[in-house]
């Protein structure tokens, strides 16, 4: 590690972000005398047009830029014209704030911050935010990495030991790369980042052979993927970047499909308005249906219900929204289908005959439709005004965040509980973490997902572990259900932990 660059001169700020002091250097490169600054504001020493961006950067918490340096920020000489100086921001006691400017491309060392932690992704995404907001004005890219071989089930199965070996390496060579060190988790296996001037693939692929060397694992069986979306639009709206910052992760995981791949955050944007006018448009034109799959119990070889996905005509093809945006990031469009749909649904129950009427259908139910305070009174308004029973529709409901925190989601669960809806949800291990506040559950279902079926397949208690929480589930009078499980193996596994009931598997998208 090499020592610490000194600064060419610091500026202390108090409250309000006033000068407090410069040193001698300051006053001597840039020709200001005490009595000129004391007590200015902070904007006094910087152009008319970067206000805005500096107020904004001074309201952060100005922890979450201790390693980062804002290039090239002009300063005000006192005889006329700007001289440029890298800048960074630290916090001293109070509301005390220390500014430490560096010539041009000196501030940075070797020290590449790997005691930064790597952050969870909606906590990445605000600190992309909060940088497009500040003085930095260089081009950044987010970078997305994925290394195969960390996912749960992948050749080589690296055990744990090993996979947070190379995990720790991964990161040990990103950070290097990363604006001010902050990386961020898109998943198990796939990190995020920000880059100037791109990100240097031949000094990482050096950083990968000497993983593979220290690992004992090839290059190829790390199974490196990257793709790049460069921030080319500064001036989105927190809604609409956080959006965008996580219909790109989706994307380059492939949970939702973008025919035109990724090349900028303005181009992301623009393919989600498009999108979001194809399902909104198929809404209008009364262009979407439900789609069932049976659920079966495969000990008594009966069918006991239908869940129920809603899709739409999309560009000639019959495909669940969630396929092209990330629908949870879309609240209205989110209700608006939902309940386009279960209107529909609950119209065509009546249509049925008695005997059919009587199996219950469970319609999957977007995340952020639950919580939105009218979902609730126009799903009972629904139900009163074709005479439907609530205990014969059903709400699956994925992604909840746990019990124990609590919130909006169990608040909204419970709400439907209470009108007698049974409910179908993927907490499958919180039956041992909060049993009383999982009463709505009863008559319903828990799904275990295959994320949590493949960690704990590979765990030397997991099954043992996984076979008491079917017991315990199975004990409180909740049903525990299989569903889109991606291959034989987890499915003969659910089976052999008394999983009884299953969902068949869902249909390919269909052309309409």
């Amino acid at each position: 590690m090499q020592p610490e660059v000194q600064p060419e001169f610091r500026l202390l700020l108090v409250k309000k972000n006033l000068i407090d002091k410069t040193d001698e250097r300051f006053k001597a490169l840039m020709r200001w005398k005490d009595v000129d600054l004391f007590r200015q504001p902070l904007n006094f020493l910087f152009p008319p047009d970067a206000h805005e961006r500096l107020n904004k950067l001074l309201e952060i918490d100005s922890d979450i830029f201790k390693r980062v340096t804002f290039p090239k920020v002009p300063l005000r000489l006192k005889t006329g014209g700007y001289i440029n100086f890298d800048m960074k921001i630290e916090a001293l006691e109070g509301e005390t704030r220390r500014l430490d400017f560096y010539k041009p491309g000196r501030a940075d060392t070797e020290d590449t911050g790997d005691d930064v932690a790597t952050t969870d992704m909606y906590s990445f995404f605000n600190f992309v935010e909060k940088l497009l907001d500040s003085p930095f004005d260089e081009d950044l890219d987010l970078t997305m990495i994925d290394s195969a071989a960390l996912r749960d089930g992948a050749e080589p199965n690296l055990n744990e030991d090993e996979k947070k070996q190379v995990r720790d390496e991964i990161e040990h060579a990103l950070k290097k790369q990363a604006v001010g060190g902050q990386l961020g988790q898109l998943d198990e296996a796939s990190y995020g980042l920000l880059t100037q001037s791109g990100f240097d693939e031949e000094a990482f692929g050096r950083e990968m052979q000497a993983v593979a060397e220290k690992t004992g694992i090839s290059v190829d069986q790390l199974n490196i993927r990257t793709d790049a979306v460069k921030l080319d639009d500064r001036d989105l709206s927190s809604e609409k970047l956080h959006q965008a910052l996580n219909h790109s992760r989706g994307v380059f995981l492939g949970e939702v499909e973008d025919k035109n791949g990724l090349s900028t955050i303005s181009a992301v944007v623009d393919g989600i308005e498009h999108n979001r006018n194809l399902i909104a448009e198929a809404i209008k034109k009364y262009k979407y249906r439900t789609s069932p799959r049976t659920i079966n119990n495969n000990v008594e070889a009966v069918s006991i219900a239908m869940l129920q996905q809603g899709k739409v005509n999309l560009e000639g093809q019959i495909r669940r929204p969630d396929e092209i945006i990330i629908l949870p990031d879309h609240p209205d469009i989110a209700l608006a289908h939902d309940i386009a749909q279960l209107e529909d649904l609950v119209r065509m129950r009546t249509k049925r005959s008695q005997h059919e009427r009587e199996k219950p259908d469970f319609y999957e139910l977007c995340r952020s439709t639950l919580v939105q305070p009218t979902f609730v009174q126009k799903l009972d308004a629904m139900m009163q005004r074709h005479g439907e029973n609530a205990s014969l529709v059903g709400f699956r409901v994925k992604g909840l965040p746990p019990v124990k925190m609590g919130g909006p989601h169990w608040a909204a669960i419970d709400k439907l509980a209470e009108r007698g809806h049974p409910l179908w949800l993927d907490r499958f291990g919180d039956a041992v973490v909060a049993p009383e506040a999982l009463k709505c559950l009863h008559k319903g279902f828990v799904e275990m997902p295959p994320s949590l079926m493949k960690m704990l397949a590979g765990h030397f208690d997991g099954k043992d572990m996984m076979g008491k929480l079917v017991a315990t589930w199975q004990a409180m009078n909740v049903g525990v259900i299989s569903a889109d499980l991606p291959d034989y193996e987890l499915k003969t596994m659910a089976q052999e932990l008394g999983i009884s009931i299953s969902v068949e598997d869902a249909p390919e998208a269909t052309v309409h």
